[in-house]
């Protein structure tokens, strides 16, 4: 699933862009009308594509774009799409060298937003870049992790460990399916393993000692 935000103050914009892409059934869209309502969602969530206003109440759009570009460690590194009705090519050129990959005129065409959008989600990567759990943020290129937005140092296996829980979340983990998936060709290492990395990832981690639910005898679940 793709998931764009708008950021854009006016409300028959944002309602105009849902009905344009209401048949768009891989898109998931959320919106922000100010610059500090837009940034809170992007703190919580990794998005694929950002259509952004330039003017808005609070500020002009383009602090988005700079602090989007200036932390891709916190933020990743979605596509931004500015929304103005300012093409002069001095403001074109500005934009871009701030960090938007592109821009569209208001009023748009709506064929040329879904054809503009379309070309964004065709670059995008098969797998995504970012994992997000509650507070915790694992980016899978440089294989970092983040929790409320500070660096957390794991292991290999302790990333491994945690990643394999995240994408199978709600589901009973035997030790034998996380040795099978973690530890992979490693025969020598025992089910002990197992409970020490979840010892180190739980305290790293403290959120997990609530969400990480241990069923004796059979393993456990991440809910």
């Amino acid at each position: 699933m793709i998931k764009l935000l708008i950021i854009e103050d006016s409300e028959e914009t944002v309602d105009l862009i849902r009905l344009i892409l209401s048949n768009e059934n891989d898109i998931r869209i959320f919106d922000a009308n100010t610059i500090k309502d837009g940034m809170g969602l992007i703190k919580k969530d990794a998005f694929d594509i950002i259509l952004l206003d330039l003017s808005l109440p609070d500020g002009n759009g383009t602090y988005v774009c700079e602090q989007v570009r200036k932390f891709p460690e916190l933020y990743g590194r979605p596509f931004i799409v500015a929304l103005t009705a300012d093409t002069s090519q001095e403001s074109v050129n500005k934009n871009l060298e701030l960090g938007c990959d592109d821009y569209i005129k208001k009023p748009f065409d709506r064929k040329e937003l879904v054809i503009r959008l379309r070309k964004f989600i065709k670059r995008l990567p098969k797998n995504k870049e970012i994992i997000i759990y509650e507070n915790i943020k694992l980016f899978l290129s440089n294989r970092t992790v983040l929790c409320n937005d500070e660096f957390i140092d794991l292991s290999k296996n302790e990333f491994e460990l945690l990643y394999y829980f995240i994408i199978n979340k709600g589901l009973l983990l035997t030790r034998a399916n996380i040795l099978d998936n973690v530890w992979k060709e490693n025969l020598d290492i025992s089910d002990k393993a197992v409970d020490q990395c979840l010892k180190r990832l739980r305290k790293k981690l403290p959120i997990l000692n609530e969400n990480l639910i241990s069923k004796r005898g059979f393993g456990y679940i991440l809910k």
